[in-house]
């Protein structure tokens, strides 16, 4: 299996930028979580809801990264 892995190098500016707004809107959706959960007493580990979030956010990232024509 031959993959092309294109580096971020190699996306155009914008395509950088809609990246790391993602990415950014990601992580602040984790910290939100992180803080809500306990705050608010919500009898479930934060990691059930950032866990899933991060693994679909990289595979998702990794799949455009290498997949970019």
């Amino acid at each position: 299996m031959n993959l092309k892995f294109h580096p971020l190098g190699n996306l155009s500016r914008l395509e950088r930028w809609f990246l790391g707004v993602g990415w950014l809107l990601i992580v602040a959706k984790c910290f939100v979580v992180g803080w809500a959960v306990p705050h608010y007493h919500v009898p479930i580990h934060p990691l059930w809801i950032i866990g899933p979030t991060l693994f679909s956010a990289a595979f998702v990232t990794v799949l455009w990264t290498t997949h970019h024509e």
